[in-house]
């Protein structure tokens, strides 16, 4: 008979049926590494995010230096003292630097001074109402609130002649 060959063997879909399952279980072991390597990953990132967050909060122990809130700038005022805004991000280097600075020589600015850490990336408001353009921005304002001094960038000594020059 010519044309169409039947085969009544069943070995060949067994071999078939075989040589799938383990490539099916080859499968599911590469997604399950897959998910477990973005939440590895995601935790990881996420863990490192939370310990920079905590590592650019002012410390509450530091005199004199605080996060940024309206009730702690009127409060400064009302003292009498003068207002630093240090707009500062938790990725820029220069502003981690700065910060490490005030808290270890925390007890070298003047006594009438109040520096109020302000976040750069989310405080889009004060960055509005002062003219902030750029993270690492520094800008006094004396007892009345009006603006005495402005510089981006520098280090602690800069702070401190900057505040002198006042």
């Amino acid at each position: 008979m010519k044309g169409i060959l039947v085969c009544n063997n069943p070995k060949p879909l067994e071999i078939y049926q075989t040589s799938m399952k383990p490539f099916n279980f080859f499968l599911i072991i590469f997604l399950i590494l897959i998910v477990s390597g973005f939440v590895y990953f995601k935790n990881t990132s996420n863990t490192q995010f939370a310990e920079n967050s905590k590592a650019q909060e002012p410390r509450e122990d530091v005199t004199g230096y605080l996060e940024y809130s309206p009730e702690n700038q009127t409060s400064s005022q009302f003292k009498g003292e003068s207002v630093l805004f240090f707009a500062a991000t938790t990725w820029c280097q220069t502003c981690s630097a700065l910060e490490e600075e005030i808290i270890e020589r925390n007890e070298e600015i003047p006594n009438d001074i109040t520096i109020l850490k302000v976040d750069y990336d989310n405080d889009k408001k004060m960055n509005a109402k002062y003219g902030v353009t750029a993270q690492h921005t520094l800008i006094v304002l004396d007892q009345n609130g009006k603006e005495v001094n402005r510089w981006i960038g520098g280090g602690f000594d800069t702070l401190l002649q900057q505040i002198n020059e006042i």
